[in-house]
């Protein structure tokens, strides 16, 4: 039958060079993509202009050399960079090629066929890759004449010399590279209308709008990663959040995590991502994820299975996640990426269906309780502009409902072919019904059928087995060799037909544990039973092969092909063979271990490959007398082949960890495990792999660069980096690298993750001319006005709050200082001595203030780091609410003291830490402060002097908000709870806001002030405040005085502010009675424009973007002043609420409603 929708165009602009362009025009400073680097809270971002810059300067050096029209291949590992490539090659009209850079022991073959096959000219990478892979392309002739060009070292400025491609829809973008064997590579062409064509699918079928965001941990070089986690979010223009797969793999935890904390709306995978995660995630991790905003986990690229699907969503049920957001699809390469989907909050439609008829090509429904019942989970409808067929394969005729055939597929997301490859083209590609011409079609070489509109994929018609006139599933049959002897691992076998004599018969490929004993003839007979019994077939032939070693395509999947082309040709890595033949006792080819421990897999020789045929009786002996069982014992640690001494007792506790860590996970595969056995070879898969990196990680601390991942391949190798990267004790002078490469990331501070992500950041802003809001240069005093660019704004980002600087008393007190004393003491004030300033300076404040003493320092965050670092040590508790500043958490770090947070201005949650803790302490510090500047509220001070007193623990107040803004006189929290100032045991405040200098300072007992006046590390060897800083805070301070109207005129604007922002239904958050007053959206790319909105409309007032607060408490931060009119405080709000409705709709219905 026919299923068909309706046409429509849903391809926008013609290409997606177009496309970027546009983005960058409209919106080019939101983030089109943000990349975890370490899988968690290190990222690095791309903006739309970023990107476009870096693609047309990428595309500019491919233009100057002349490759216009070629393929260039594309080796890049998981990051931002790939992206900038690809696009790069766009821009140049070369065609992309992506393939996934090879392991550094691992052959080139795979990347060599790919270049042959499209005859690539130029090659793109990054530096690391091109290191690493470097040897390997010497010894490759195609790869060593191409030209290699790491893309980090094309200049941006390049960009300028761009120019526009001649392509149009048509146009071939990229060549997706299916999974194979090195010597048939099929590069499927897909253009630029494909993909635009797809991309709008995806949008259609996943209902996805602008408001939402993706998670994706998917390898770019493959369709779904790329095409659904590179071009549909460019193509909807909203962001994206990606991670390597490794990161992945490592923690599944990492990626719902990041959807937690991202608020996803999409994010998915295969169905072994789903399983990974009910394996992996534990229960105490469950309770701080929030997946209630998933509204598309989609589920494709292999078989999806019901039960995967019913224990993930009881699983993650309390977290938030729904069974309806599950979307199971259909989609291949061919077709670009999907075919066939769902509808978005449909729960995925599951049905039962007799396992002997599917056998026998129809579909019949049966019950779940059946015996006969196979649980199928549908892949969805047909979408828009696409058609699905399902066709008999051998009479190319259609398939009535619920019949199982081939399917067929035909619209615009189809590919025009493989490239360069005609014949297969004429076939795959242009096939046509026989009964009605129609066509032409993609034959996807899957099997399935319809039901109810419904498609519900069966299998493969290429692994399709007929014997004695019965089909039968491979995967079936393998799935009962798979559990018939504990010595057999799932999904890593496969099942074909042989002819020999004339007839077809059954054979097996199976990887097999190693132990070091173990009888052959047990599995044999074991799996012959199994498959009689439960499928009367009789097997004619078991081959059973080295754990790890099955041919797998890129995704994961087995290849059942290559496994007999395998076995024909004799490549396969036996273990041991049984064949039914004419004699009662079968032959047993059982491999001898190797001798050659450090040997690599991809360079055997067929001498070390030679089996011996042994009798079976002798197998077992064999296996454990090897040279390579005996040369370890397991718990041994020897020295190594590089004759680095591994006595000591730091590598002899690093390589028991880790030889128990992959114990743990080999089990009784580990039992001949060396320091020198390649991991492979004892049956590690690449999760367990991963797994027992992430163990070892959690154990030491730290983290492994993913650059050196792929090359750990022996437990020394791990040893060796975990004593290089991670918590182990460190013994530089002693490692000499040969295996694992030392990365640069660890020596060059230009190669710095936290570097490379800075740089990114400030290069792009440079050369696309961005204003950098975190740095704008003012010309002049900034007040409640100041002067950027010649044009004069209201100003909101400043903490003048009083308006001192700029003051002309304040201005002439700090050029009368340095007439008198110089613009610098020099020294430190234990060095140069006093200047009468200083002492003068310090008396006024603890007047002021009504301590006993005060001393000043050069900087405010500088003397929190210092005070609390010295004050506090080994022993001592502190105590610091959750909001707490930078200065604070630096100074109790520097400390070495316990450190723990209580609850924003929860005193009774500080109280009962204290309970809980303070016996268990020498000294114990609570530190909160005056006014909190993120969200402008303020602590109740008298409950928390309660609390100290009655647990006899310090209490310190960071002012640096709250002096001149709190309190009738601007005295600050003390005055304006009217707390004695004896009941603080430390008064700290800065000199920079209220009184117009630079600086900071401790008030309180003169004891205290002695002290550290002696011995506090940030005075005692540091500069002294400069006299004109010092003139300047002395003058302020008498002014502030002398002008209390100064503090009433700043608590009448800030109320007013205020209340006219409550009026307009502006969120203020926790805002109150202080000149710091936020406007909350929950959404940094709606800050980004409204702040952009208010500064066109002459208003300056910084955004507050995550990660520097939670995503959901994005703002823009209003600081307000003395100096403010209130003209300028009305017109301000108007601004704020109309750009606001302009930004969001809804804020106006709301108002208005409210």
């Amino acid at each position: 039958m026919h299923l068909d929708m309706p046409r429509g165009s849903l391809s926008g602009r013609a290409t997606l060079v177009d496309l970027v362009r546009y983005r960058a025009k409209i919106q080019p400073e939101d983030p089109a993509f943000v990349f975890l680097v370490n899988g968690e809270d290190e990222q690095v971002s791309l903006t739309y202009r970023q990107l476009d810059t870096q693609a047309r300067a990428i595309a500019a050096w491919l233009e100057s050399h002349g490759v216009a029209g070629q393929r260039a291949l594309l080796l890049y590992p998981a990051g931002l960079e790939f992206i900038s490539a690809f696009f790069g090659c766009l821009y140049a009209g070369v065609i992309a090629v992506p393939v996934y850079p090879p392991r550094r022991n691992r052959s080139m073959n795979r990347i060599q066929a790919v270049a042959d096959d499209c005859d690539v000219k130029v090659a793109l990478s990054t530096d690391l890759v091109l290191k690493r892979i470097e040897p390997l392309v010497d010894e490759t002739p195609h790869l060593k004449q191409l030209t290699w060009l790491p893309t980090c070292q094309v200049l941006e400025r390049m960009a300028d010399q761009w120019r526009p491609p001649k392509i149009d829809a048509e146009t071939v973008a990229f060549l997706q590279y299916t999974s194979g064997s090195t010597g048939t590579p099929k590069g499927v062409m897909l253009s630029h209308g494909n993909l635009m064509h797809n991309s709008a699918l995806i949008t259609h079928a996943f209902e996805h709008t602008r408001s939402g965001s993706g998670v994706y941990w998917l390898p770019c070089y493959h369709d779904m990663g790329l095409i659904g986690g590179i071009l549909q979010p460019l193509y909807l223009g909203r962001p994206n959040v990606m991670m390597a797969p490794m990161s992945f793999l490592q923690r599944p935890i990492r990626w719902l995590r990041a959807i937690t904390r991202f608020g996803a709306t999409t994010s998915g995978g295969p169905n072994f991502a789903y399983e990974l995660c009910v394996q992996k995630v534990q229960d105490d991790q469950i309770k701080d994820l929030d997946l209630s905003r998933w509204r598309v986990a989609f589920n494709g690229a292999e078989p999806v299975r019901a039960e995967t699907l019913d224990r993930f969503a009881e699983k993650f049920a309390p977290c938030g996640f729904r069974r309806e957001a599950f979307y199971p699809c259909y989609g291949l390469a061919e077709a670009s990426l999907i075919v066939t989907g769902g509808y978005a909050a449909r729960p995925p439609i599951v049905r039962h269906f007799s396992a002997s008829s599917l056998l026998e090509g129809d579909a019949v429904k049966t019950s779940s309780h059946s015996p006969d019942s196979r649980p199928l989970v549908g892949c969805g409808e047909t979408l828009v502009d696409q058609q699905v067929v399902i066709v008999d394969p051998e009479s190319r005729t259609t398939c009535g409902e619920s019949q199982v055939g081939e399917i067929w597929v035909r619209g615009p997301s189809v590919a025009r072919g493989y490239w360069n490859k005609p014949d297969i083209n004429d076939t795959v590609f242009k096939a046509r019904l026989a009964d009605t011409g129609e066509g032409p079609f993609l034959r996807t070489g899957d099997l399935g059928f319809l039901d109810r509109g419904e498609l519900f994929v069966t299998g493969r018609i290429k692994d399709l087995i007929i014997l004695h006139g019965v089909n039968i599933y491979p995967q079936d049959v393998e799935q009962t060799v798979q559990g018939a002897h504990p010595r057999l691992r799932p999904d890593t076998g496969a099942v074909f037909t042989v002819e020999e004599g004339g007839r077809e018969k059954l054979f097996v490929v199976q990887e097999v544990e190693r132990r070091r004993q173990g009888n052959l003839e047990d599995v044999f007979e074991a799996i012959r039973r199994a498959v009689s019994l439960e499928h009367e077939l009789n097997v004619e032939g078991i081959i059973l092969i080295r754990a790890g070693s099955i041919p797998k395509t890129s995704s994961g999947k087995i290849q059942r092909f290559a496994c007999r082309d395998g076995y024909l040709d004799g490549s396969l890595q036996v273990v041991g063979s049984w064949i039914l033949g004419e004699g009662e006792e079968p032959l047993i080819s059982v491999t001898r271990p190797d001798r050659s421990l450090a040997r690599n897999d991809d360079t055997a020789t067929s001498d070390e490959e030679t089996a011996t045929a042994v009798r079976l009786g002798e197998a077992r002996d064999d296996d454990a007398a090897s040279p390579a069982r005996r040369e370890m014992a397991p718990d041994a640690v020897t020295p190594s082949k590089n004759g680095r001494d591994r006595s000591t007792t730091s590598t002899d506790q690093v390589t028991q960890i880790v030889l128990q860590e992959v114990r743990a996970v080999a089990k009784q595969r580990a039992a001949g495990l060396t320091l020198d056995s390649p991991i492979t070879e004892i049956g590690l898969d690449s999760l367990e792999r991963v797994e027992i990196l992430a163990a070892l990680e959690e154990r030491f601390g730290g983290r492994f660069p993913e650059a050196i991942l792929p090359d750990l391949e022996t437990a020394r190798q791990v040893v060796d980096a975990v004593q290089m990267y991670l918590g182990g004790e460190p013994r530089p002078k002693r490692y000499h690298p040969t295996d694992a490469e030392i990365a640069e990331e660890t020596y060059c501070f230009e190669k710095f993750p936290e570097y490379v992500q800075l740089r990114q950041s400030l290069d792009m802003g440079e050369a696309l001319g961005l204003t950098n809001p975190f740095f704008t240069v003012h010309q002049g005093v900034t007040s409640d006005r100041t002067t950027i660019d010649g044009r004069e704004l209201i100003n909101f980002s400043s903490y003048n709050y009083v308006g001192m600087s700029g003051d002309p008393v304040v201005i002439k007190a700090a050029q009368d200082a340095a007439a008198k004393y110089g613009t610098s003491v020099s020294a430190s004030r234990l060095v140069s001595g006093e200047k009468d300033l200083h002492g003068e300076l310090e008396r006024e404040i603890s007047r002021f203030l009504g301590t006993e003493a005060t001393l000043c320092f050069v900087g405010g965050h500088a003397t929190n780091e210092t005070v609390i670092g010295h004050l506090l040590g080994p022993g001592d508790l502190i105590l610091h609410d959750t909001l707490a500043h930078n200065s604070i958490l630096q100074g109790a770090i520097l400390s070495g003291a316990r450190r723990r947070s209580f609850a924003h201005n929860d005193y009774e949650a500080a109280e009962e830490l204290l309970k809980q803790y303070r016996h268990e302490y020498r000294r114990t510090l609570i530190v909160i402060e005056g006014v909190y500047s993120m969200d402008g509220d303020y602590p109740d001070l008298p409950r928390f002097v309660d609390v100290k007193k009655r647990h006899t623990a310090l209490l310190m107040i960071d002012e640096a908000h709250s002096i001149g803004t709190l309190g009738a006189t601007g005295r600050g929290i003390g005055e304006f709870f009217g707390t004695a100032p004896e009941d603080v045991d430390i008064w700290m405040s800065t000199l920079s806001k209220t009184f117009g200098s630079c600086g900071g300072y401790i008030s309180g007992r003169k004891e205290l002030i002695e002290y550290l006046k002696y011995t506090a590390p940030g005075f005692l060897y540091s500069v002294g405040i400069s006299p004109p800083n010092t003139g300047a805070a002395l003058a302020a301070l008498k002014l502030l005085q002398a002008e209390p109207e100064r503090v009433a005129r700043l608590q009448h604007n800030s109320r007013l502010f205020l209340s006219l922002a409550k009026q307009r239904g502006l969120n203020t958050g926790m805002s109150n009675n202080t000149p710091v007053i936020p406007i909350i959206l929950g959404n940094s790319i709606h800050c980004l424009r409204l702040s952009k909105s208010l500064f066109e409309r002459g208003i300056n007032v910084q955004p507050i973007l995550y990660p520097a607060v939670e995503e959901s408490a994005a703002r823009l931060r209003f600081f307000i002043t003395s100096e403010h009119t209130e003209a300028q405080i009305r017109l301000t709000v108007d601004a704020v609420t109309e750009e606001l409705g302009r930004i969001r709709p809804e804020h106006v219905a709301e108002t208005l409603g409210s």
